[in-house]
């Protein structure tokens, strides 16, 4: 019984965390005054919009160096002899520069949105999502790749799980591109998007 709340102890503080994180992303964010005030019961930083910042800014970055991380132990304890080949410590060094600059965007198009009053940060957050969405899988699962390796993983199950990945990131941009173009929230915080709707 002991060791199965134990378990559990990563995952709750874990969400701690993200909580304090979005308290005080909020707060931050509505300490500057919305383009539309006369609209206060749905203007400001709040409900799904606080959700893509903190998403933007702590869970996408975490959840990604944590899924990178646990895909370079599990290729490197299923080929121990990968660790001495030096196409290998190349790949690996690409693909952890190449994250660092996807963080660096995300966290600018989250900072954007958090203190922003603007359309041109609406304007920037959904350029930005389709560059670390969907432009960042591409790079980094087939581009590094194909310059590092000179090929393409032959494996079907790694094709397969590039293919989801690549489909998966489409889908989650242009959910929130629509979610930023349509929101009655976004358009109180920010100003009249209705210029913005396209991508």
């Amino acid at each position: 019984m002991d060791s199965s709340i134990l378990d559990f102890l990563p995952l709750a503080l874990l969400i701690l965390i993200a909580w304090v994180i979005s308290r005080g992303i909020k707060r931050f964010a509505n300490k500057y005054p919305p383009a539309i005030p006369s609209l206060v019961d749905t203007s400001g930083v709040g409900g799904w919009l606080l959700f893509l910042i903190v998403g933007l800014t702590f869970l996408g970055p975490l959840a990604g160096a944590g899924r990178i991380n646990l895909d370079i132990i599990s290729t490197e304890s299923q080929f121990p002899n990968l660790k001495v080949v030096a196409a290998w410590s190349t790949y690996k060094s690409a693909i952890w520069w190449s994250f660092l600059v996807v963080c660096c965007l995300s966290f600018y198009a989250g900072i954007g949105l958090a203190k922003g009053r603007d359309t041109s940060m609406v304007k920037r957050a959904k350029i930005l999502l389709w560059v670390i969405g969907p432009l960042a899988n591409l790079v980094m699962g087939l581009f590094i790749p194909i310059t590092v390796f000179g090929k393409f993983d032959s494996d079907p199950n790694s094709q397969g799980a590039f293919i989801g990945a690549l489909v998966a990131s489409i889908i989650a941009a242009a959910i929130w591109t629509a979610y930023l173009a349509k929101s009655k929230r976004v358009r109180a915080t920010y100003g009249d998007n209705s210029s913005l709707s396209g991508t």
